[in-house]
């Protein structure tokens, strides 16, 4: 009834349920055991069901009493007392009185726990683990007075009470950390196997399993202390059977429970990865629980302790792993949250204690193995967020359809962004670098085998992390990353290497190269448990390099002198040579910049150096095999190290491995190309051991030693008596494999080292070689093409011996020469075609033999598909054929004439076999008789000889034209339309220069001239007519000179089109003709080709041109032209500064004097020639100059018409303007009065020209004489009329008339110097800027004059300028700069008028009335003046002018006015103002306010307002 009752009715005193409460509490004093025991028994089951009680002082009361009981004997009260104590205890964190009260509880209770009576023991168990749910209680517990008793209530106590012990015990534990003596008694007591046995009997009640998980999951934490003494977990390990109960609690309990079995598992994932494994794989729906609380778990450890979990089950069975995901559908859902642990992982595993990250981890190996050796790799243990990693690369691993669910959840970006931050972070600062990065290179590795994962973008940015990973100094980084690499590179795309390439991982792949398998043993294993390749290193960098771009490129290049350096032995890495051969083997082929590279990075001197330490037959053959692939490039081959190369590649064939003995001989080969070494006394040395393996070696090595041998010898014959020396007689042994069953192959190479051998005289003189005859014209039978062809060409060099030649043709060596020619092999029947012709020469018999045997025929049935090589060879041998006369006149010979004009048509075909043709040709053609057989087309025969006319070789040329003429003596090919295209080639060989060429292309020429002219001319006869011309060799007839220059004016009056052709010399010796049609047809072409090319008159004047133009004018022949010509060359600057035109003056001055000079256009040309020639200021000071100056003069005197004078005046223009004589020239000649005429001249260009000509003929006193009054008048008057007509004035004029002034000072105060004035003014006032400054620099000469002159003339002279003042004070305002000092002293100068203007007064107030105002002014010694008197007001207005006329300005004078008053009522006076009127001078007008002083005291200042004026103007009062 008192659990039901109120908690208000409890409280309140009197109640009944008060006083029942209190009565069983007194009840609990009783003294008999049954009654106290079921008091405590009630109280028990009320504070049990009543929380509120508990939290109330009925609790304290309750407490105090039964406390007491705990000393009795009695086991029942015993435990009714603990059972009630432990109801009380469960509100103790509420009920702090309660707490307070029950520190005392602890050590009775503990005696108790101790009991041998188990149900005493069980309650105090109970009472202990409640009551320690107050944390203070609970530190101050001692732990093996709670743990010991507990873990026997685990063993034998109810499930009650082994709920409450395992509660006891987590409780305990819970604040505190589990140091050595917890653990100690742990261990000792066994609490950990008894709380997992506990939880198997257990597991229907959850709160149960709850606090044996909580108990278990603190022990869990417990550190390993040291070696002495176990940690409290590793019970569990070493027994794994126990581990089965917590499997199975993750499978059935509460997300709470599940959470608190995998922090307990995973604490055993590092010792008993197997065994865990195998009983998480075993469990039903155990896999899916803990991938659901990796998915689901807020708490980081959780989700790292599943990893855990799962991660051993796969390692048991992944099958059932990926299984169970998949059917569970939380596959995809598992890798999402493992990628989101990579990403948040990073800062949640930060805020974890260090020891936590490390206590959830797998060792990868058994506790055996790890025993019995340590990893440097770092790849033993994979702990903290590490295992997401290593989850997700198994579950990629064995699962492909989730390596696309791991990429689209973000593994590729986190994973790389882990790499390149933990890589950035050691870089930055002094820390040791992590090695962990590489599980995330290997998740890399296995995603990127699959190649959409390779696509995506993700995976581009991966490959620089991983470049800069595989240079790590962690050795399991390093290969990962490699290893990731390798993926890329095997199932990318070739955009996916280029970008690996330029990424620079080759370096770091290079670093990884030959590493000991015993070094890496581990990481190699870890390579097979994920199927990744063993050696990632070689295989990316062998895939690198398949790439031509990458093979060819940057990456190559760098890469190269790492894989060099490898070449030097390196003890931790005894493959590394070995695989850099490989490498660099495949970078050297077929790229000749990767092989620079090498050399450059010293690979001749490593790999020379490393053949000299003896390695293996591989490795020796490998080496040598580089070294013949370098030596095939010329640069190498001439590189200084190469010759060093030699010694050991001799040393090699001497005491290496067959396969090296090969290779070395093949590197030879391509060595003896270089010319340096092959004449090296070295180089001699390798032909014993190649005849000596040729004597002994196998075929293969025959092969290759020949080869060497061939190549040693075949530039250098001399050297091939080195052969001889050898202890056995290579001949001889060369002549033992052509006479053995040897293959065809190292016959047709013995052939071939035979050709070579038999290029030496003394050696073909050998006996030996004269038994190599019969061998090889027995194999001429053979079907081996290249062995025949060695064989011929072997008896091509044995031919050149006349004995041996005839030994040749006694084998019958004619008949399968013959035989075979036949088929396409081109190259054996040139070979062919050499032998017959050596054997053909001086042997009659042979070249019937060979006619008879259809050679001929065989020849024709080859040619049309020949090669150029090949019919040359063939015309070669029909050349030969056909200087016998009985078989040019035979059947066969009748054939050949079509298909060699046929085969002369081919533009390829060379000259050596042109000349062949031609001459069987012309052998054949050469008689009538034999043409009149022919019906020959010109398209036939005419056509392919005309190229041959313009062959580089004379012989051919030579051949071609006899032939052409033979051919042109048929009439039918003279008139064809075909021949005139051979008037082209005949003009050239006409210029060839020579005289046998040149004959027989006149013959030719001769022949057709009369037919096509207009067909020469065009094909460029005109040319080379003019070079026949030009020609100055004394044996050339004059007569061929005047027929050649007869043509070519032939030419050019038939068609002007070729004016331009002719030379300009040619041109110009024409002009020397005695006939008047060649002269002027040459002057016509002369003014042509110098309008159309400017430069050409050069040419023309250095040719003689003018001397001839002059002679021409001279005899009055063609005058106008050669006038026109002549002013033309004389125009041009560079002409005239050449010496020799100073010759040309007298010459012209004498023909514009001759009475016989009528041509007025020619007079016109010559007069401005002249003026041309004087633009030269040399010429103008010539002493000739003066004589120009008299017929100039004499021009002008002769009534000419306007052009003429104006071009005469401009030719003396240039005479005068540079010579004081010329000035002389002139006046003495009447120049003076005769220009003073043209100034007047009504043509405004002449009377220009002629002004200024007289500025420039006076302009110094060498005629001042001639300088008088009249010459200023004329100019005035042309200003004036010059003003009339345009109302301006020529500034040309002005400088004319300043010229005068300026030099000649007297001509200032004359007359017509006065008159000239207001036309000055005028000028001054209407001009351009430009006149108007030639006006300025008049009046500025006539005013410097005045203080000189006479008064009345410097007066009227100022009065005449004095207009100007308007314009001086504008140009001084307004006018350029450089005007205004010579206005400003002008103005200062010249008379004028001040005009002064009394506007009004301001401010003239008196106290009564108005005053009476008037100002009177005083200027210097004039009388004073006065206004009117104004009476209107404070502010007069008089507006009064005042004038005063200066003969000049009033410098320095002031003018005085004083303002007074005439009132009777106010002050006489209100101030005066003194004025300096300086400014108005030059500014014209200045007006403005002027205060009077002195000023007033008590009002505004009194002002006057004045205007200023200074003009020409006369005063008019």
């Amino acid at each position: 009834m008192l659990s039901v009752v109120p908690f208000h009715d409890m409280l309140r005193e009197g109640s009944a349920a008060s006083d029942a409460m209190e009565t069983m509490i007194k009840i609990l004093s009783s003294t008999k055991e049954e009654t106290q025991a079921k008091s405590a028994s009630a109280l028990a089951g009320i504070f049990e069901s009543r929380k509120d009680f508990r939290e109330s002082k009925i609790a304290v009361k309750t407490l105090w009493s039964v406390m007491k009981l705990l000393n009795v004997e009695s086991g029942n009260i015993l435990v009714e007392s603990c059972h009630c104590l432990a109801t009380i205890f469960l509100s103790i964190k509420e009920n702090r009185d309660v707490a307070a009260i029950a520190r005392d509880a602890m050590t009775p209770l503990v005696a108790l726990a101790d009991s041998s009576v188990l149900e005493v023991a069980e309650q105090a168990v109970c009472a202990l683990s409640n009551l320690m749910l107050d944390t203070e209680i609970s530190d101050t517990a001692i732990a093996e007075q709670i743990i010991l008793p507990s873990t026997r209530i685990l063993r034998e106590g109810t499930l009650s009470g082994k709920t409450h012990a395992a509660a006891a015990i987590a409780r305990l534990l819970h604040s505190r950390r589990v140091d050595y003596a917890i653990t100690d008694c742990v261990n000792r007591v066994g609490s950990v196997l008894a709380l997992v046995y506990f939880l198997e009997s257990a597991r229907v009640g959850s709160a149960a399993i709850g606090e044996a998980l909580d108990a278990l999951a603190i022990l869990s934490r417990s550190e390993v202390v040291g070696s002495q003494i176990k940690p409290t977990w590793a019970v569990l390990a070493d027994f794994p059977k126990s581990i089965t109960p917590i499997v199975l609690t993750i499978s059935d309990a509460t997300p709470l429970l599940q959470d608190k079995a995998i922090k307990i598992l995973s604490r055993l994932c590092c010792d008993q990865p197997v065994v865990l494994g195998d009983a998480v794989a075993s469990a039903s729906d155990c896999i899916s629980s803990i991938a659901r609380r990796v998915i689901s778990s807020p708490n980081l450890k959780v989700k790292i302790g599943g990893t855990a979990l799962l991660i051993c089950a796969a390692k048991v069975n992944h099958q059932r792993v990926v299984e169970d995901l998949n059917q569970s559908n939380s596959s995809n859902y598992l890798i999402q949250s493992l990628v989101a642990m990579l990403v948040s992982g990073e800062s949640s595993l930060a805020n974890l204690h260090s020891g936590d990250q490390d206590a959830i981890s797998i060792c990868r190996h058994a506790k055996e193995e790890a025993r019995n050796g340590e990893s440097d790799a770092g790849t033993a243990v994979i702990s903290g967020t590490n295992l997401a990693i290593w989850l997700l690369s198994v579950i990629a691993c064995h699962n492909e359809k989730s390596k696309t669910a791991i990429m689209e959840a973000g593994a590729v970006e986190a994973v790389t962004e882990r790499i390149s931050k933990r890589s950035s972070q050691y870089a930055q600062i002094d820390f040791k670098e992590d090695n962990s990065i590489w599980i995330c290179a290997l998740l890399l590795a296995i995603l990127f085998q699959d190649r959409d994962i390779i696509r995506a973008h993700p995976t581009m940015k991966s490959i620089p992390v991983l470049a800069n990973l595989v240079k790590s100094e962690v050795s399991a980084n390093r290969y990962f990353a490699a290893q990731a690499l390798a993926s890329l590179v095997c199932n990318g795309s070739r955009g996916t290497l280029l970008s690996v390439a330029n990424s620079g991982a080759a370096g770091g792949l290079i670093s990884l190269l030959g590493c000991d398998d015993v070094d890496i043993q581990e990481l190699l294993d870890l390579s097979e448990e994920f199927a990744l390749v063993r050696y990632p290193d070689q295989v990316a960098l062998e895939r690198l390099f398949r790439v031509e771009d990458i093979r060819v490129g940057a990456a190559s290049r760098k890469a190269i002198p790492a894989l060099v350096d490898l070449l030097k032995p390196i003890p931790d890495r005894p493959g590394a040579p070995f695989l850099a051969l490989g490498l660099l083997t495949q970078l050297g082929k077929d790229c000749p910049s990767n092989k620079i590279v090498m050399v450059e990075s010293g690979a001749l001197e490593a790999l020379t150096k490393y053949l000299s330490l003896g390695p293996q037959d591989a490795t020796e053959e490998a080496a040598t095999d580089l070294l013949g692939i370098l030596f095939t490039s010329a640069e190498i081959r001439r590189h200084e190290a190469a010759f060093g190369a030699v010694s050991q590649l001799l040393a090699v064939l001497r005491l290496g491995g067959r396969a090296a003995r090969y290779s070395a001989a093949k590197a030879l080969e391509s060595l003896f190309s270089a010319d340096h070494i092959r004449n090296a006394e070295s180089a001699r040395q390798a032909v014993q051991p190649l005849v000596e393996i040729i004597n002994t070696g196998m075929e293969r090595e025959q092969h290759a030693a020949i080869a060497a041998l061939v190549r040693l010898l075949s530039e250098n014959p001399s050297k091939a008596l080195a052969v001889g020396d050898v202890e056995m007689n290579a001949v001889d042994v060369i002549c033992r494999i052509l006479s053995s069953n040897c293959s065809m192959e190292l016959k047709g190479d013995a052939a071939e080292l035979c050709c070579v051998l038999f290029g030496n005289i003394r050696i073909r003189s050998t006996m030996a070689a004269a038994r190599c005859v019969e061998p090889l014209v027995s194999l001429l039978v053979s079907e081996f093409s290249p062995a025949q062809h060695s064989v011929v060409r072997a008896l091509d060099k044995l031919v050149d011996d006349e004995q041996l030649a005839e030994l040749v043709a006694a084998h019958g060596a004619v008949v399968p020469l013959v035989g075979l020619l036949y088929g396409n092999n081109y190259m054996l029947h040139e070979a062919i075609s050499r032998t017959l012709v050596k054997l053909g020469k001086d042997r009659p018999a042979c070249k019937m033999e060979m006619v008879k045997l259809g050679v001929i025929d065989s020849i024709l049935d080859i040619f049309h598909e020949a090669p150029d090589f090949l019919c040359a060879a063939f015309a070669e041998l029909l050349r030969i054929l056909t200087n016998n006369a009985t078989i040019t006149k035979g059947p066969s010979a009748a054939k050949l004439v079509e298909p060699l004009f046929q085969l002369l048509s081919v533009p390829e075909f060379g000259p050596d076999g042109q000349h062949s043709a031609l001459q069987v040709l012309v052998n054949v053609l050469e008689h009538p008789q034999c043409r009149a057989g022919y019906t020959l087309t010109s398209h036939q025969a005419i056509e392919p000889l005309i190229p041959l006319l313009d062959s580089p070789a004379p012989a051919v040329q030579q051949l071609a034209a006899e032939l052409l003429s033979h051919l042109l003596l048929e009439e039918h090919l003279q008139k064809d339309a075909v021949t005139q295209q051979v008037i082209g080639p005949l003009i050239r060989i006409l210029g060839s220069g020579i005289h046998t060429l040149q004959q027989r292309a006149v013959k030719a020429l001769v022949s057709i001239a009369l037919i096509w002219p207009n067909e020469i001319a065009k094909e460029g006869g005109v040319c080379e007519l003019s070079k026949v011309i030009l020609q100055a060799d004394p044996l050339l007839p004059h007569a061929l000179w005047e027929s050649a220059a007869s043509v070519l004016a032939s030419i050019l009056q038939f068609s002007s089109e070729f004016y331009l052709e002719v030379p300009v010399a040619v041109l110009v010796r024409l002009l020397r003709s005695g006939s008047e049609g060649t002269v002027i047809g040459a002057l016509n072409a002369l003014l042509v080709l110098e309008s159309d090319d400017g430069t050409s008159a050069e040419a023309m004047a250095e040719s003689g041109a003018i001397e001839a133009l002059l002679e021409l004018l001279r005899s009055h022949q063609c005058e106008e032209t050669a006038a026109r010509l002549l002013e033309v060359l004389l125009n041009n600057v560079k002409i005239r500064e050449t010496t020799a035109i100073k010759t040309a003056i007298v010459p012209l001055s004498q023909y514009l004097l001759d009475p016989q000079t009528q041509a007025q256009q020619a007079r016109l040309l010559a007069t401005l020639a002249l003026g041309d020639l004087f633009q030269n200021e040399t010429l103008a000071r010539s002493a000739d100059a003066v004589s120009a100056c008299r017929a100039l003069v004499n021009v002008l005197e002769d009534q000419p018409t306007e052009e003429m004078k104006v071009v005469a005046l401009c030719a003396l223009q240039n005479l005068v303007m540079h010579s004081r004589s010329n000035k002389r020239a002139v006046a003495e000649a009447g120049g003076v009065q005769v220009v003073l005429d043209l100034i007047g001249s009504s043509d405004p260009e002449t009377s220009v020209q002629a002004a200024m000509f007289v500025k420039l003929l006076f302009s110094n006193h060498t005629i001042q004489e001639y300088a008088s009054s009249e010459t200023v008048r004329a100019i005035t008057a042309a200003i004036e009329k010059d003003l009339w007509a345009t109302g301006a004035v020529n500034e040309e004029y002005l400088k004319a008339l300043n010229s005068l002034f300026s030099n000649f000072p007297r001509l200032r105060a004359t007359e017509p110097a006065t008159l000239s004035i207001p036309h000055l003014v005028t000028s001054l006032k209407t001009g351009s800027e430009a006149t108007q400054e030639a006006a300025l620099d008049a009046l500025f000469l006539l005013r410097q004059a005045w203080s000189a002159c006479p008064a009345e003339v410097s007066r009227a002279q100022s009065v005449a300028a004095a207009d100007a003042i308007p314009l001086l004070q504008y140009l001084i305002q307004s006018g350029p700069p450089r005007f205004q000092e010579k206005a400003e002293f002008l103005l200062q100068c010249l008379p004028g008028t001040l005009v002064v203007i009394i506007k009004r007064g301001n401010n003239m107030k008196q106290s009564v009335g108005n005053p009476s105002v008037f100002c009177k002014l005083t200027l210097g010694n004039t009388s004073p003046r006065q206004t009117k008197v104004v009476s209107t007001g404070p502010n007069p207005e008089w507006d009064e002018s005042f004038a005063w006329t200066f003969e000049s300005p009033p410098k320095g004078q002031k003018l005085h006015i004083s303002c007074k008053n005439k009132s009777k009522m106010g002050k006489s006076s209100f101030g005066k103002v003194t004025i300096q009127i300086d400014r108005v001078v030059m500014l014209g007008a200045v007006s403005g306010e002027y205060t009077l002083l002195p000023e007033s005291k008590t009002g505004p200042s009194r002002n006057l307002e004045i205007e200023f004026q200074w003009s020409n103007k006369e005063c008019q009062s």
